[in-house]
């Protein structure tokens, strides 16, 4: 782990380096320039009140692929991936935690040495990040990827797979062996991984092994994941959240179920998911709606949708879910069309 904390802002004799820092700044324009950059069109806002970023950002490339590490230093909220740029991510968590939504209402949590792989050409994706997130992310291309499995595979790849994001890795797995040893070459020989065989080379092996557990993912049981670290008493309220979000339970209700009193559930989330209880309950239940929105058939109404999850003041509801996605319900219906 400590090859790729020290990857990009560290030398070979181990003194501090900038000679990969693309930005260092608290303007949200600025470091959102280098993230269209180094990543692709995207929205980010702060998760809760209106906050300054402090954001760092280094970055190489290892031939078609970029390798960054990032941190916005708040709390993030990131949504409107732009589908066309035909961009993926790998994105390994490094310090803090970070939740994936891969769809409307299934997610996956990292947490220190955990990865999530998702192709944004295909799937749709947004994420959650604490204030101490620290990221080390790996960008390609669908179409180098596309080519990459061809060539080895023999056969064009599973639409399907492209479609399936997922969580994978782990402290002690073979992905993250695999990327200390690449971080590793980043800091003793960057050079040669950036301008030399060498970089072609890990591009390679880095490629592959991505495309054999993708393939391998394609018909594994999807369910969410939770961070291990937040309190019991957060994973049944949570649960309690995804189970009964339709049906808009009271905070009382949510600290009952868990056990505990409503000041230790409201601390509980403040210091795990940087958010209240009842902010969670009321992004799982706007989330509910946009699934809702996504796989509605012809002729439905935003109304209906709204109203079969309680939602009475539509012109309040509509406000909150543009807030939250970037786009008005309609929208997202046409879309889904």
């Amino acid at each position: 782990m400590q090859a790729m904390r020290d990857v990009l802002i560290t030398s070979a004799d181990g003194a501090p380096s900038q000679r990969h820092r693309l930005a260092a700044s608290t303007d949200w324009d600025e470091v959102q320039h280098w993230c269209r950059q180094i990543y692709l069109p995207y929205d980010a806002k702060p998760a809760g009140p209106a906050r300054q970023p402090n954001a760092v950002l280094d970055a190489m490339q290892i031939g078609q692929l970029t390798l960054s590490r990032f941190s916005y230093g708040v709390p993030v909220h990131l949504s409107g991936f732009d589908e066309g740029a035909g961009i993926g991510l790998v994105l390994t968590t490094l310090q803090g935690a970070v939740r994936h939504w891969s769809s409307g209402r299934t997610h996956a949590d990292t947490g220190v040495g955990d990865s999530y792989l998702v192709d944004l050409s295909r799937a749709h994706y947004r994420l959650d990040a604490d204030a101490r997130h620290l990221q080390v992310n790996l960008t390609f291309r669908h179409d180098a990827m596309a080519a990459l499995h061809q060539r080895w595979f023999g056969c064009p790849a599973d639409e399907r797979m492209w479609a399936r994001a997922y969580r994978f890795g782990g402290a002690q797995s073979s992905w993250m062996q695999l990327l200390g040893y690449v971080c590793r070459c980043i800091t003793e020989m960057p050079d040669a991984v950036q301008h030399g065989p060498l970089g072609r080379h890990l591009e390679e092996m880095i490629g592959v092994h991505l495309l054999t557990q993708w393939r391998q993912q394609l018909d594994a049981p999807t369910s969410p994941t939770l961070h291990s670290l937040a309190p019991r008493h957060v994973l049944m309220a949570e649960q309690h959240i995804r189970d009964r979000a339709r049906e808009a339970p009271t905070l009382s209700a949510l600290a009952s179920h868990a056990g505990v009193s409503v000041r230790t559930l409201n601390a509980a989330f403040r210091e795990y998911r940087q958010c209240t209880p009842m902010q969670a309950l009321r992004d799982a239940r706007l989330a509910g709606v946009r699934a809702d929105l996504l796989a509605a058939r012809p002729g439905a109404r935003v109304r209906d949708v709204a109203e079969a999850w309680g939602y009475a003041q539509l012109g309040i509801f509509a406000a909150n879910y543009r807030q939250r996605f970037g786009e008005s319900p309609s929208e997202t219906l046409n879309r889904r069309a």
